[in-house]
């Protein structure tokens, strides 16, 4: 959901926090989580 949300922002991270609901600092977070795996 947050990389379908952040290609619908034209990859604009802050504009996709606010649409998922969440702050720039978790968008951010849980970004890093998927690299990881």
């Amino acid at each position: 959901m947050i990389l379908a949300t952040l290609e619908r922002c034209d990859g604009h991270k802050a504009k996709a926090a606010r649409l998922l609901g969440v702050s720039l600092k978790t968008l951010y977070n849980r970004l890093n989580d998927y690299r990881k795996d």
